[in-house]
């Protein structure tokens, strides 16, 4: 992180630089910064590549989530994207064509399956392909497994996926803990109140960590 910022005090102008910021936002519960510096480096460079899709995506900006989506290897996002669209028969017909197509990791595999499980109504196994999956290095994906584990009601299991998250490196942001539909059963637990606490903190220290940078090169 420190490198990326350094760079980007050398060279504030530089694309690549300017996406990979917008993963580093994204993982700091700052979504409007990450953002923000998609839309910097896009001026910069038209076909500059970034991972805009899935902070749009916890932005609840669904629709704009699945357009960014679009002309790459297509795996979870989009299909999560129109469930939270109530588009549950097209997400489910995207799910099972890719996981009979693609060789994939175990990781997105379990990631995958355990949404069409979850949209199949099968809460069960979706739960077992998530406690199954080892997501050592892959803290964001424990925030999709929050989402659907709030989904089918298993709040408590939520909430510690998403405390997981936060203690691997990726603080969910306290927007979409506030107005994600599918977080519902989540924010109906006594500890929630405790829990976006948290998360703001973290934010607000991330906003002072980035704070001179962010005003340095209007991001």
């Amino acid at each position: 992180m420190q490198r990326l910022l350094e760079r980007l005090r050398s060279h504030p102008n530089e694309p690549e630089s300017l996406t990979s910021l917008v993963q580093v936002f994204r993982y700091r519960g700052m979504l409007q910064h990450s953002i923000e510096a998609h839309k910097r480096a896009v001026e910069l460079d038209p076909a500059a590549n970034s991972s805009i899709a899935h902070t749009l995506f916890l932005a609840g900006e669904y629709a704009a989530a699945i357009e960014s989506y679009g002309g790459r290897a297509a795996y979870y996002l989009d299909a999560a994207a129109w469930a939270a669209l109530g588009e549950e028969k097209r997400a489910i017909a995207l799910l099972r064509e890719r996981l009979n197509m693609s060789p994939l990791s175990r990781v997105m595999t379990a990631l995958m399956a355990s949404l069409l499980a979850l949209l199949e109504g099968k809460p069960r196994e979706a739960a077992r392909f998530m406690e199954e999956a080892d997501v050592t290095n892959e803290p964001e994906i424990l925030v999709y497994f929050a989402r659907h584990y709030s989904r089918m009601s298993q709040a408590n299991a939520a909430a510690e996926a998403l405390k997981q998250a936060a203690d691997a490196g990726f603080s969910c942001a306290p927007e979409t803990m506030k107005t994600d539909p599918w977080l519902n059963a989540l924010r109906k637990l006594p500890e929630f109140a405790a829990l976006l606490r948290s998360s703001e903190i973290r934010v607000e220290e991330a906003q002072k960590d980035f704070g001179a940078h962010a005003a340095s090169s209007k991001l």
